[in-house]
């Protein structure tokens, strides 16, 4: 009953972004969705996903956009997975914003110590939509290694690898 009526607001929502009134109802819900998990490196937020049809999938990764942006960037703010959304570079923030208003997913994100000790990394529920500019500062490569993982978009600051991987 959760899910279905979270996915219906976020549809209503998409259709109509004027419509504020429902969203700190659905905010409230959709939030506690994600798990907290502590890392060596810092903290990792994964988001129930795998039993999502593809439409509420694509509805929840809007949804996320509209609360990253609802969201003002403190970086004193509580550490959850939007506050580690404002840690991403501006432009691979921008990249990431993108993805999810075409309905790429985020699935998971954190600071776990992996690429570089302080790097954020964001993982994508599917590839990154073809066609797109990407920002000069970041780098798009593909691995396609079924062992590992099947393409990436990283900016570098300050010694730090910050990943979107899908």
């Amino acid at each position: 009953m959760r899910s279905a009526s979270l996915t219906v607001m976020a549809l209503r929502i998409h259709r109509n972004h004027d419509e504020m009134a429902p969203w700190k109802a659905i905010d409230m819900t959709h939030h506690s969705a994600w798990r907290r998990f502590s890392a060596p490196g810092g903290d990792q937020f994964d988001f129930p996903w795998a039993s999502m049809s593809d439409e509420e999938a694509a509805s929840t990764a809007r949804l996320h956009a509209h609360e990253i942006r609802a969201r003002q960037p403190d970086p004193h703010a509580a550490k959850d997975w939007i506050s580690l959304t404002y840690r991403l570079p501006a432009d691979l923030r921008q990249v990431l914003l993108d993805e999810l208003d075409r309905g790429n997913l985020m699935i998971g994100i954190g600071q776990t110590g992996w690429p570089t000790s302080r790097g954020i990394v964001a993982t994508m529920r599917d590839r990154f939509h073809e066609g797109r500019t990407w920002p000069q500062s970041v780098s798009w490569s593909v691995l396609d290694d079924p062992r590992q993982w099947r393409e990436d978009v990283v900016q570098r600051v300050d010694d730090q690898d910050f990943m979107l991987m899908t």
